[in-house]
């Protein structure tokens, strides 16, 4: 803690580990604390190897905290020690805004809430983009939509009923009308007519 740079009381944060919690370019103020005062929720800078890192405690004994950003899947191989060099990050200046503006970062409690909601959505956003990678594969699964209407301008439209499923337009190219209407349905494989 001693070895820490007096000299740091603002950073910039860049990376994607805490995005969400920081954007890059934001400003983030730091302050000196003890490693005995430090909670399960806090969020430090840490300057034990370079580049150095903002991560958050997510576990703590008396002489060890673990640490793992917020967007990580795992924590931190380095464990966070009283003889860690490491700096609080007590407020955040956001990217865009003037000196006066500063939003403080919680910690504690509240910061351990902001992370596992954090977690929960990436755990969500996985599954969805697994599923749907399952879904995109299963192509015998997905429903053909075999009405085809062309247009004068040469356009061509396929249905499944009423619903418009995708569209070519007279260049070639082929659009889904919706990220949805891409799983559930597929469309005949038609050569291109000059």
């Amino acid at each position: 803690m001693d070895d820490c740079p007096d000299s740091i009381k603002q950073a910039y944060y860049t990376g994607n580990s805490m995005r969400g919690m920081f954007e890059p370019g934001d400003m983030l103020i730091l302050t000196k604390i003890p490693f005995e005062l430090l909670e399960c929720g806090d969020v430090v800078a840490v300057f034990d190897r370079t580049p150095f890192y903002v991560h958050r405690i997510i576990d703590r004994t008396r002489q060890q905290a673990v640490t793992m950003g917020d967007n990580n899947d795992r924590p931190d191989i380095s464990i966070l020690s009283g003889k860690s060099r490491f700096l609080l990050v007590e407020g955040v200046i956001p990217v865009g805004t003037t000196t006066g503006f500063v939003i403080p970062v919680e910690g504690g409690y509240l910061g351990m809430r902001q992370f596992r909601r954090q977690q929960r959505i990436r755990r969500t956003i996985r599954l969805i983009l697994r599923i749907m990678r399952e879904i995109r594969w299963m192509g015998c699964f997905r429903i053909p939509a075999k009405r085809e209407t062309r247009f004068r301008d040469g356009t061509i439209q396929w249905s499944f009923g009423r619903i418009p499923v995708a569209a070519r337009n007279p260049s070639g190219k082929t659009k889904y009308l919706s990220v949805w209407k891409r799983l559930f349905f597929r469309i005949p494989n038609v050569q291109r007519h000059n």
